[in-house]
């Protein structure tokens, strides 16, 4: 029995942390289920991994997005399929994901239920066609369920806004800008160079 792989795509490591946790509990083998960052670090990975199912942030501002992504795996197995990820949502993105055939659509920020809801469409349309998928379904649907309503949650970003007193380095600072970048959260500090990773500085 062949098995099944899985190919998360995101710029968010709790993103991919996140799915990934959702997809192995239902028995996946964790080798089996690999995560990156961006689309080229996974077109590289993907013709050695053959992925059945590819979960991918739309990557609009990157050369190669999420959708190129999703045909160049296409390419050497037709029968992989996949589910789209985006910021914001408009109709625009929406019928890209119909177009090319996509088992879910998700706009961030989505809930945790609302990814559990999609995922379990997708692996259920998967074990309809994948005989290894199929012996997975039947054997941990239910276990999975029970995990995810106790154990799995989005993690969610610490919130700043300019203005609010942190600590960073034992130093008081106050908070100037706030961006997200690449799907995590950096902020700038009044008296000190550079963008800091929010996951840096604690709450005054």
């Amino acid at each position: 029995m062949s098995a099944v792989s899985f190919l998360i795509c995101d710029p968010s490591p709790a993103v991919q942390t996140f799915f990934s946790k959702l997809i192995s509990g239902y028995g996946f083998d964790a080798a089996a289920i690999k995560t990156t960052g961006n689309p080229h670090a996974a077109a590289e990975i993907a013709p050695s991994l053959r992925p059945d199912f590819l979960v991918t942030d739309r990557f609009a501002k990157e050369s190669m997005s999420g959708i190129a992504l999703y045909r160049s795996l296409v390419s050497f197995n037709p029968e992989c399929r996949f589910g789209l990820l985006a910021t914001g949502s408009n109709e625009n993105i929406a019928q890209e994901a119909r177009d090319e055939d996509a088992l879910f659509f998700l706009s961030k920020p989505f809930t945790a239920d609302e990814a559990r809801t999609e995922v379990a469409r997708a692996v259920d349309q998967l074990a309809s066609s994948h005989p290894g998928a199929a012996k997975k379904v039947q054997a941990r649907h239910q276990e999975a369920t029970q995990l995810w309503a106790t154990n799995l949650q989005i993690p969610a970003l610490p919130k700043y806004k300019p203005g609010d007193r942190v600590m960073y380095r034992g130093q008081t600072e106050v908070v100037q800008h706030v961006i997200l970048r690449r799907g995590e959260m950096v902020v700038q500090l009044r008296d000190v160079a550079g963008l800091i990773e929010s996951s840096r500085i604690q709450p005054r």
